[in-house]
């Protein structure tokens, strides 16, 4: 199967009404603002991906991901057999940064690649689940607690079983945060928080024992990117895993947090590192006695259901981050991602199983030269 041309389509999805906007240390949103990746291959087949605009992680923006498909990759990877996975690694890997364009890429010929075969994208990668994976959803920061807490208990109503709460703003806050969802949701509730980066050491080390007696089980990225020593001292200090995420964007930055030991569980981003990257990234904390979560980069439908075919692959991805999905008001897909009783079900249609809805993508497309 040859790629013939490949198209790169910015588009945006608003938050269901009732939902407010989404704060973390680090930014705010309120709004997908995403670009489609269409791979065309023959006889009519296509594969898909979704790239995500993080300009304060990535620095990529919708224009930058565009440009970067159009004038770097579109070229270079036109005539190639969806099946030379490598050489189409080495293309993507020559120019570095722009994650999620060339993570979007990947992932879309992995698609093309899989409905070539007539199998899903899970079977195709491992085939680890029955199509059936746990979704975690993330509980971000509004404008008053009692969102907040709000938001939670929504997503307890809808069978979620596990909450991530975001915090690092301000660790007294934070603390007061989270002791309200615990006594709003209960104990029988499993919650982690997500600091982002957004404390230092001394807010850290006062936070962080008041969360273990709200029975925190784990923290993402507790200190700024880079800070090993402190973490360190956290693992050896506090009963409490620590999560990595954008300290690990990379296969190369998972092997140097594996060998310095200060991390318990991996978060994979299939939007950020691809198919490739992130089965590197999979094994290689499986070797280190080390799980993974699968991230969200708050994809929509094409990205959420990319995500979980990647973690249905894996039996080293123990949870998914990818209820975030329902937050949105629309798709641009004929089928949104389904969710029951705090699980995603994938379909075992070949590829991602998605077929785009064309009158919704001409509705949300957006016009860059504006």
């Amino acid at each position: 199967m040859k790629i013939r041309a490949i198209e790169a389509i910015p588009f945006f999805i608003p938050f269901r009404p009732t939902v407010k906007k989404s704060r973390w240390s680090k930014g705010r949103l309120d709004r997908a603002d995403h670009v489609l990746i269409r791979v065309h291959g023959e006889d009519g087949l296509c594969g898909y991906g979704e790239a995500a605009a993080r300009p304060t992680i990535y620095g990529e923006s919708q224009k930058s991901i565009v440009a970067a498909v159009e004038d770097f990759f579109g070229e270079a990877l036109a005539g190639m057999d969806v099946m030379d996975a490598e050489k189409i690694q080495d293309i993507l890997d020559r120019h570095p940064a722009n994650n999620t364009a060339r993570g979007a890429l990947d992932i879309a010929v992995h698609d093309l690649k899989a409905r070539c075969l007539g199998v899903p994208l899970y079977k195709l990668l491992g085939g680890w689940s029955d199509g059936c994976i746990p979704v975690t959803p993330n509980v971000s920061i509004k404008d008053t607690m009692a969102e907040t807490v709000d938001e939670a208990l929504s997503y307890i109503e809808q069978g979620m079983k596990t909450l991530k709460i975001k915090v690092g703003l301000d660790p007294r806050k934070d603390v007061e945060l989270v002791k309200s969802v615990r006594s709003a949701v209960g104990e029988n509730i499993r919650i982690y928080i997500d600091a982002n980066q957004g404390w230092d050491r001394s807010g850290a080390f006062w936070a962080l024992p008041r969360m273990v007696d709200c029975g925190v089980f784990a923290v993402e990225e507790p200190l700024p990117s880079g800070d090993r020593e402190g973490r360190k001292r956290i693992a050896g200090l506090f009963p409490l895993l620590i999560i990595l995420d954008e300290d690990v964007k990379s296969p190369g930055d998972v092997a140097k947090e594996l060998k310095d030991g200060a991390v318990d569980i991996v978060s994979v981003k299939t939007p950020r590192t691809g198919i490739v990257n992130s089965r590197k990234i999979i094994e290689a904390a499986e070797l280190f006695h080390v799980q993974c979560f699968a991230g969200t980069q708050a994809e929509t439908g094409v990205g959420t259901i990319a995500s979980g075919h990647n973690a249905a692959a894996y039996r080293n991805v123990v949870n998914t981050e990818l209820a975030n999905y329902l937050r949105w008001a629309d798709d641009i897909l004929e089928e949104r991602p389904f969710f029951r009783d705090g699980m995603m079900i994938l379909t075992e249609k070949p590829g991602l199983g998605i077929a785009i809805d064309e009158d919704k993508l001409r509705h949300y497309r957006v016009d860059l030269s504006l």
